[in-house]
């Protein structure tokens, strides 16, 4: 391919990028974590990191035991290992054995854990207003449906399926 055939090649390429699916939802989601860990560390959760919520949104009222909490957040073992180590820490969540399976550790949320999920939530929500002030309540539904479709077919756990 001559320098020519490729940087018009390049250019195309460029010209498309504005628009890309995976660059849109990047972008949305970027924004999405800085203002929510903005708001949550005003509210006073100052050892509040964006990463955890992966983990913590997963937690069942009951616990979730650490096998399945890692599927559900989509992390790996090793990864949550690290996560649950600094959630511990920081007094979000607890960790007990499992009644029946030596091998397994249930996660619980403690009080605190709690608090913080209720908290996220209500950030969460004035975040979306945010949004739907931008896009109109119509024009977020349908974003909502197309992308809860997305979600079932390349994620069907997370929404119960």
């Amino acid at each position: 391919m001559t320098n020519s055939a490729l940087d018009k090649k390049f250019l195309e390429m460029m010209e498309r990028r504005p628009r890309l699916l995976i660059r849109l939802l990047g972008l949305v989601k970027k924004d999405l974590d800085i203002r929510l860990t903005e708001k949550m560390q005003a509210a006073g959760y100052g050892d509040f990191k964006i990463g955890d919520m992966v983990l913590l949104a997963n937690i069942l009222p009951e616990g979730t035991i650490n096998n399945e909490l890692a599927k559900k957040a989509r992390i790996t073992k090793q990864a949550m290992s690290k996560v649950v180590k600094n959630l511990v820490n920081t007094g979000f969540i607890y960790t007990r054995k499992h009644e029946t399976d030596n091998r397994a550790t249930v996660i619980c949320l403690t009080d605190k854990g709690k608090e913080l999920l209720i908290d996220a939530y209500a950030q969460i929500e004035e975040i979306q207003q945010y949004y739907v002030g931008i896009i109109g309540e119509q024009d977020a539904e349908v974003l909502r449906d197309i992308l809860y479709r997305l979600v079932v077919e390349i994620h069907p756990q997370a929404v119960g399926k």
